[in-house]
């Protein structure tokens, strides 16, 4: 090193800012070839390790795939738990659809060293069908016989085959018998698993924590080391819950939480921190439901289609959505298994000529009336259309019943407005969502309801169309009865063949639409947010915000380089 010293103080001045330089040249062009070389002969992959905190409103009530019914529970359900497909060697159907025989993996455990068995899964079954478990699955699993065959196989023997039995088993997550068989269902809801849960999923429950009022603010789950599968690779996951989605939103602002769902359009406007948006399709879709035995005006077919014909969807989802879903025509939400297209005209013009030709008409003013006696489909303003039925002048009256949610209420007043352009006078009603549920739902007491439905992943219309369904218990919200669609969408429950399901489900939605139970008006998408580290998030078609987490095994926030 002395030797370097001294040829190098040696040198000129000129010499050792020109060997500097030379010297400095060379490492950099090393370091460039060095880095190329490495581009060259590795890849970035996703890496282990990190920790992940999303923000929900909401609270942890019961951690159950036989109970739990929230969103937030349903999340919880879906990271902590495992769905029969998760842990089935093999699903093999019968000929005649009758009988599901599913092989469990090998060696599987529950994640406090217990055995996972067939009876664990008849045991879930068992107790989805015991009424006093009030399980949402309930009506899905009766005519359903689980049996034991061996340790590893169980038996599912239906009294009629069901062409969707497959979603049955996509949505029946596992529960342990060792930790509930001997706590009757009814007190499940006060058992510490269903704060505390013990599952066999990718990740596993170690702590929450709760305020001295009783309130959970987090939870805090990690990798499951045992997954019978690959293991997550973000090792740990806290969800933090809160009241309100803008104390929510502030959360992510402050950056204590890196991602949350189920926003609005408006709730975006409200963030300030660098985000990537994610958004899922989902089989949610919302409708105007007509209940025609409360209105004789309701029961014109030709009203129902001047309403249709009114409303312009593409306005509404960019006006109430901000482009973030898409228009409904028909029964079955864009994207879902089984969407036919339909063709339905939009014009004011046309909607307004409709009524008139049916007889619908304005008010007659004197000759000095600044007012004219509408004859044409121009509308007089402050007045609305009238018909004489059976000698009685019955008035061109919709009342329309709203859940009181922003982007509810903003559809009924763009929907009243256009309504009444055409000469339709409309008065609408909210209410809170809980007591439209357990008031106007139940009793069918309302003329016209704005309101959702979630098909689920099958896309069966029988809950939501079928007349059996017309009355409480029942989805059928528009009361409709049709012996033909009855028909088509009972037979599409039992046909195996996929290509006669198709057409009978296609017809089923032309004669729903032709009929117009409902007017059909947009889905919309599910929105998430996380911060920009996040990665390996694929949105696609989701049966239930929740499903989101199906997929969490492959988020990730590390990466690393390996060899080509």
């Amino acid at each position: 090193m002395q030797r370097l010293k001294k040829i190098f103080f040696a040198l000129t001045r000129r010499e050792r800012v020109v060997f500097v330089v030379a010297l400095a040249v060379a490492v950099v062009s090393f370091v460039v070839t060095m880095s190329i070389v490495i581009a060259e002969v590795t890849t970035t992959v996703p890496a282990a390790g990190g920790e992940y905190a999303e923000g929900m409103v909401g609270q942890p009530e019961y951690v159950n795939p036989v109970t739990a019914t929230s969103e937030t529970d349903l999340s919880l359900v879906k990271l902590i738990y495992s769905n029969i497909y998760d842990i089935a060697d093999s699903v093999t159907e019968s000929p005649d659809g009758r009988t599901w025989t599913v092989r469990l993996k090998d060696n599987l455990t529950w994640q406090d060293g217990q055995k996972l068995t067939s009876d664990d899964v008849i045991f879930t079954v068992q107790s989805i069908q015991n009424p006093d478990a009030q399980s949402p699955l309930y009506a899905s699993w009766q005519g359903v016989t689980a049996s034991r065959v061996s340790e590893l196989e169980v038996q599912f023997t239906l009294t009629s085959p069901y062409a969707f039995f497959s979603d049955n088993l996509q949505n029946l997550y596992i529960l342990p018998k060792h930790l509930f068989a001997d706590v009757p269902p009814g007190n499940w809801r006060l058992s510490e698993y269903s704060l505390k849960p013990i599952g066999s999923g990718p990740y596993e429950f170690t702590s929450y924590d709760q305020q001295s009022d009783g309130v959970i603010t987090a939870y805090h789950l990690q990798a499951w080391n045992n997954y019978w599968n690959a293991k997550p690779l973000i090792s740990n996951l806290d969800l933090d819950f809160f009241a309100n989605t803008d104390d929510l939103i502030k959360s992510f602002n402050d950056g204590t939480i890196d991602g949350m769902g189920g926003l609005t359009t408006d709730d975006l406007a409200n963030i300030d921190h660098p985000y990537d948006l994610f958004d899922w399709r989902t089989p949610t879709y919302y409708a105007v439901f007509f209940n025609e035995s409360q209105n004789i005006a309701l029961q014109d077919a030709n009203v129902r289609e001047a309403l249709s014909e009114a409303v312009d969807r593409d306005a509404l989802v960019s006006q109430v959505l901000n482009g973030e879903g898409k228009p409904e025509y028909g029964p079955i939400p864009e994207d879902a298994p089984y969407f036919t297209p339909t063709v339905t005209t939009t014009s004011l013009d046309d909607a307004s000529a409709t009524l008139t030709a049916d007889g619908w008409t304005f008010p007659v003013f004197s000759a000095t009336s600044t007012a004219t006696s509408t004859t044409t489909n121009a509308v007089p303003d402050g007045t609305f259309r009238a018909k004489t039925i059976a000698g009685t002048s019955v008035p061109l009256v919709v009342n329309l019943t709203v859940p009181d949610i922003d982007f509810l209420v903003q559809t009924a007043d763009i929907l009243q407005n256009t309504w009444e352009g055409i000469g339709v006078q409309v008065n609408v009603a909210t209410d809170t969502p809980e007591n439209i549920a357990s008031n106007e739902i139940q009793n069918r007491n309302y003329e016209s309801l704005l309101f959702g439905n979630v098909l689920g992943p099958s896309s069966d219309l029988y809950a939501f169309w079928d007349s059996s369904q017309r009355f409480y218990p029942g989805l059928n919200l528009a009361i409709y009865s049709n012996p033909q669609v009855d028909r088509l969408v009972e037979t599409a429950r039992e046909e195996l063949g996929d290509a006669t399901r198709t057409a009978e489900f296609a017809a089923a939605e032309q004669d729903i639409v032709a009929n117009n139970p409902a007017i059909f008006l947009y889905s919309p998408d599910y929105l998430y947010v996380t911060n920009k580290n996040v990665q390996g998030i694929t949105p696609d078609f989701i049966p239930d915000p929740s499903d989101r987490f199906r997929e969490m095994t492959t988020w990730y926030l590390d990466t690393a380089r390996v060899l080509k």
